[in-house]
């Protein structure tokens, strides 16, 4: 949960990220994996229908 707001984040669904960006699903899968490996998204394997935001921060280097 945020400490801004006592509601937990809401769950984003995958295929509105693909269409926002323009892609497929299957080619936004591995960026997706790559930021749930930073621990910034949480989604359930392998289905992928949606991912939740974690709290460890809002800037990423990479």
């Amino acid at each position: 949960m945020s400490c801004r707001t006592a509601n937990p984040r809401p769950a984003i669904a995958v295929a509105g990220i693909a269409t926002e960006m323009h892609q497929a699903r299957e080619q936004i899968l591995p960026m997706l994996s790559e930021l749930k490996d930073m621990r910034l998204i949480k989604f359930e394997e392998p289905s992928a229908i949606s991912i939740k935001l974690t709290l460890l921060g809002f800037t990423v280097t990479r």
